[in-house]
């Protein structure tokens, strides 16, 4: 495989996993505001409400293929950069009220169907 369509399979991939965990954060009770908002350099997967809460979302997805679990890739580099993306956005926005970064993982099964997901709440 070339890395242009190994590229083209992640960004597949990853849109895949965006769409299964805002479905799934909306029958949990959460109001989605935006998918895919640009900060600078750097996107919030998924902006939504929750209760008090303005929740700033990874979604990490992976493949029934691929070794490991999407929980992995929550990096102390990956947690600094969304903390930093969403210090930027509430800064842009003048937003003044109670924010948390949340992660939601997904893995899917050769089918596309989802075999694991874990919504973990206040990662950073």
């Amino acid at each position: 495989m070339n890395n242009i369509s190994s590229s083209r399979q992640k960004v597949e991939l990853g849109e895949k996993g965006e769409k299964i965990a805002e479905e799934y954060l909306k029958d949990c009770g959460y109001q989605i505001l935006k998918r895919n908002y640009m900060v600078g350099h750097s996107d919030i997967d998924i902006l939504a409400k929750n209760n008090d809460f303005l929740v700033f979302i990874e979604v990490r997805t992976k493949s029934n293929s691929d070794r490991g679990m999407p929980e992995d890739t929550l990096t102390k580099k990956k947690l600094w950069r969304m903390k930093k993306t969403a210090e930027l956005y509430i800064t842009f926005n003048h937003y003044q009220g109670l924010a948390r970064l949340d992660a939601v993982c997904i893995v899917l099964d050769n089918l596309d169907k989802v075999r694991h997901i874990e919504h973990y709440e206040g990662v950073g």
